[in-house]
């Protein structure tokens, strides 16, 4: 027994949930074409690129710093230059860069060649360190730069430690800090 009617209820609901559907359908695909073609989710893009425009005043930039507090940064240099001299003694301390990395003897030392070596990432200033081009002769000879500006060592990306390595670091040289030494 058919109800007169129903047939016709029945196709208007079908009707209007397709063309909630469609409409759904059109708005997502709408959405990411506008993001694709504006660029606003571009993911070839690394953030460790330059930006396409420098700012200048950026290398331009003087120190602005009091006399004190210079004299307080020189005072932290010596620890820190005596405290890597100690670690690299106790063959504790690798860097992959000239200059000192505050991090690694912070956080107890660390062989920055050897994280280079097995492509596991390295540490906040040697990343920084290697892309500015501050690499040891080694470690340079083994660099190159792709076409997108991204640093290889030995064939393999560069990158910078992972965020559970970074938590582990810290974690070190908090242990550091809350050591009790003998006077």
């Amino acid at each position: 027994m058919r109800v007169p009617g129903a047939a016709s209820s029945a196709f208007a609901f079908l009707t209007r949930r397709v063309s909630r559907q469609t409409v759904a359908v059109a708005a997502l695909v709408s959405v990411g074409y506008v993001l694709g073609a504006t660029d606003l989710l571009d993911l070839n893009r690394s953030s460790a690129q330059a930006p396409d425009i420098l700012d200048v005043d950026d290398a331009m930039q003087q120190v602005d710093v009091s006399d004190e507090a210079a004299k307080q940064i020189q005072a932290v240099n010596e620890y820190l230059t005596s405290a890597m001299e100690t670690l690299r003694a106790e063959g504790k301390y690798v860097p992959a860069t000239e200059d000192m990395n505050p991090y690694l003897v912070l956080s107890g030392g660390g062989n920055a060649i050897d994280d280079l070596e097995r492509g596991t990432g390295v540490d906040p200033l040697t990343f920084a360190g290697l892309y500015a081009g501050r690499a040891v002769r080694e470690v340079e000879d083994e660099l190159r730069r792709d076409e997108q500006g991204r640093l290889y060592y030995k064939n393999n990306l560069v990158r910078m430690y992972s965020v559970d390595r970074l938590q582990k670091r810290d974690e070190s040289h908090k242990a550091i800090l809350e050591k009790r030494v003998l006077p």
